[in-house]
């Protein structure tokens, strides 16, 4: 499992759990799977949509909700089968907003827009309208003297679902062995 920051779209932040990556379990599924063919494919695909459904709550519940919510609007989820034979599959979790990286990683010091401030100001410190712009100003000092701290959401969200993400493919390789042994 790793957080990246997308090359292609600077301002993108993803999170991907691969079933290779879970390394002790996936030994275990490699030995059950063979010659199952698109049986086992499926049963590893379910696990890595359960896993990746389950990582996209936690990062819901760990996303910082700001001034708007949007940064937790843009969360994205997919399952992406690259083949069934062998079997290889990921699950993606990322953040569209373009500032999801400073939010998760902070920055250093810079001036940022007033405007958004003013909002956030209004919205989260309930300052009254007549009163968020010199509120915002002193919070726009601020951060061009200090800049933002990180919030590491993607980083906590990982850390909190890996036990769900790892008890997806246990079962997953549970069911397995009860197939091959003539369970149901």
């Amino acid at each position: 499992m790793r957080i990246w920051q997308d090359t292609g779209a600077p301002y993108a932040l993803h999170m991907e759990a691969e079933s290779g990556s879970l390394s002790q379990l996936n030994g275990f599924l490699a030995r059950l799977r063979a010659g199952m063919g698109p049986l086992a494919a499926r049963i590893v695909e379910q696990a890595m949509a359960k896993a990746t459904e389950q990582l996209r709550t936690v990062a819901f519940e760990q996303t910082p909700v700001g001034a708007t919510g949007f940064l937790r609007d843009t969360i994205g989820a997919q399952v992406s089968v690259q083949s069934q034979e062998p079997v290889d599959v990921s699950g993606y979790v990322w953040w569209q907003a373009g500032y999801a990286p400073v939010v998760e990683y902070g920055s250093r010091p810079h001036w940022p827009p007033i405007g958004p401030l003013v909002h956030w100001a209004e919205r989260k410190l309930h300052v009254p309208p007549g009163e968020s712009y010199g509120v915002a100003r002193r919070i726009q000092v601020a951060i061009a003297r200090r800049g933002t701290r990180a919030q590491e959401f993607a980083q906590r969200s990982l850390s909190l679902a890996q036990p769900l993400i790892e008890r997806a493919f246990r079962e997953a390789a549970d069911r397995l062995a009860r197939l091959i042994s003539g369970g149901v």
